[in-house]
């Protein structure tokens, strides 16, 4: 997003929150800028635009070393080489001990998990999905809402002027 951008459907000046910061100071060339949009779109409201996040966020938020090690001795083969692979990974095995070895980094240990188990994977890509489509729809139903009271406040002002 550059500085500032005018949105024609919310009738919104929105800004990054740096430039916002900036353009509170008097005299600065973002207050300039801001007073000058303004002045082009008086019934616009100046808002700090929300940043946009990559996608819908991280789909493995809340995959921890714990639940992993729980989902490992669900589905384990019979050897427990799976399980004795992930202990080994985070360093906790008899030979990493002994040699006082370091974990894995935790984004190599969870790429490996979701190796091992990809329905642990395609599930929490489904979960996000859905949690990401009622997001959506909450903020379509709040912006609908918004929207109906601006109108009513609208005809109000226009009921009180005739």
């Amino acid at each position: 997003m550059t500085s500032i951008q005018i949105n024609h459907k919310n009738n919104t000046i929105e800004m990054t929150k740096k430039f916002y910061t900036e353009s509170c100071k008097y005299g600065t060339d973002e207050y300039k800028t801001l007073q000058e949009v303004r002045r082009d779109y008086p019934g616009y409201k100046p808002v700090v635009a929300k940043t946009k996040k990559s996608g819908t966020g991280d789909p493995f938020k809340g995959l921890t070393y714990e639940y992993m090690e729980i989902y490992i001795e669900k589905h384990d083969d019979e050897e427990k080489s799976i399980m004795a692979e992930f202990k080994m990974l985070r360093a906790e095995d008899d030979v990493s001990v002994a040699m006082d070895a370091e974990s894995e980094s935790y984004l190599v240990i969870r790429n490996w998990f979701l190796e091992q188990y990809p329905a642990v994977r395609e599930f929490h890509e489904k979960r996000e999905q859905v949690v990401g489509s009622i997001r959506m729809k909450k903020e379509a139903e709040k912006l609908a809402r918004l929207e109906a009271a601006k109108k009513a406040r609208r005809e109000k002002l226009l009921a009180l002027i005739a």
